[in-house]
């Protein structure tokens, strides 16, 4: 696990890069309010060599908000993504979404961000399908589409190394070892992305904002997540039977999951957005209809 190195800068952040013979990658490049530590921590890793790959788990600002930054840095780097997530990083509200909710992260952490950049730095440079694999000489990388997290989801398998890199689809290990769920489009696509990488061999485990978990854990966690997934729906759907208002349910599901800890991770705004895509897609699931939790 020596060619699979922890860069993050921040526990609300990410990137883990991981060293082929021929070329190098990174998963996620993380918040831009610690864009410059997490770059010189890639540097420091890299020693002397470039970084070739960006694989992009989702678009969300905590995953890819430092990407101008990466681009300035090394302008030979190509962003790996699917085609659903070139798409979204093409469009405008995402893009101000990421700038307005970096920003946001930026002052909460009392970092002044003074870099200015241009959107059209937000794009993809190739797509992927399901189960494609990219070689990094002596690596490669098998590409796996786990939706439910978002509609652009990837996970990663390393055959090589046995290792398994999730995104957040099935959701975060916490500190306490729990699992926090983290579906927003879809529960029945987390349930069964969970269930496509369970078949797969792994010894190692990858979880966004954590990185390589140790082993003892790393067995039980997916099916650790799927149950704190089934637990989230059903509090959902019993909100739901109870004839909860929109913000009865969104004021419901903060008052279960907004713990301090939690909230040290993800500003209160993200954690509200996210709150209402859950509860709006679980109804959809369900009800086949979103309800009226859609931001």
């Amino acid at each position: 696990m020596n060619r699979y190195i922890n860069c993050i800068a921040h526990n609300s952040s990410d990137g883990q890069l991981l060293m082929g013979s021929q070329y190098t990658a990174i998963f996620d490049c993380g918040m831009m309010f610690c864009a410059g530590e997490t770059i010189s921590n890639v540097k420091k890793a890299l020693k002397g060599r470039t970084l070739d790959f960006l694989f992009l788990t989702h678009t969300h600002y905590d995953h890819v908000g430092a990407l101008p930054l990466f681009r300035k840095e090394w302008s030979n780097l190509k962003v790996i993504t699917s085609e659903t997530g070139k798409g979204i990083l093409l469009k405008d509200t995402p893009r101000r979404v990421i700038r307005e909710l970096s920003l946001t992260a930026a002052k909460i952490y009392n970092v002044d961000l003074k870099f200015d950049y241009s959107d059209d730095l937000f794009h993809a440079d190739i797509t992927v399908a399901d189960n494609e694999i990219i070689s990094l000489g002596g690596l490669s990388v098998q590409t796996l589409f786990t939706p439910g997290h978002t509609r652009d989801s990837l996970s990663f398998y390393v055959p090589e190394i046995k290792l398994l890199i999730l995104n957040e689809t099935p959701g975060i290990l916490m500190p306490d070892g729990s699992a926090y769920p983290c579906y927003l489009t879809s529960y029945n696509d987390m349930v069964k992305s969970i269930e496509k990488c369970s078949q797969l061999p792994f010894e190692h485990l990858s979880i966004s904002h954590r990185g390589v978990i140790d082993s003892k854990i790393a067995g039980s966690f997916l099916e650790k997540a799927l149950a704190a997934g089934r637990t989230c729906r059903d509090f959902i759907l019993d909100m739901k039977n109870k004839n909860y208002s929109e913000e009865e349910m969104l004021n419901g599901y903060f008052n279960k999951y907004a713990t301090e800890t939690l909230l040290k991770y993800q500003p209160k705004e993200a954690f509200l957005a996210n709150a209402r895509a859950t509860i709006s897609g679980t109804l959809k699931d369900f009800f086949g209809h979103s309800g009226t939790c859609l931001p």
